[in-house]
């Protein structure tokens, strides 16, 4: 069996010769993925406005997203982050003002 000496003297060999193989590899993280907002959309003193256009509390729009057909809604509630709408069956929902930036859904007046 080895001695901790032994041991400690090939542990040293082994370094020095990785050493001068080349330079150590680093980890890398990936690089941070930038959201690019597609559209234009922010909320104002309780208006929305999206794509050029101001939407308001008790306005019809037009919902849409992909894969899935329009839905007419109406907005009862616009904060600083998401959109309350009400739909003709009397389901509530929100979308996020982030949603609509990105492009997952949009709207329009209907």
């Amino acid at each position: 069996m080895l001695q901790d000496l032994d041991i400690l003297e090939d542990w040293t060999t082994i370094r020095k010769a990785m050493a001068t193989l080349g330079p150590h590899r680093v980890k890398t993280e990936p690089p941070v993925k930038l959201e690019k907002h597609l559209h234009s959309a922010r909320s104002e003193e309780g208006r929305l406005y999206y794509n050029g256009e101001w939407y308001i509390r008790g306005q019809t729009i037009c919902i849409d997203r992909k894969d899935e057909c329009p839905t007419s809604a109406v907005i009862t509630t616009i904060n600083h982050d998401e959109v309350w709408f009400k739909r003709p069956d009397g389901s509530k929902s929100k979308l996020y003002i982030s949603q609509l930036q990105k492009g997952k859904y949009s709207i329009k007046h209907s």
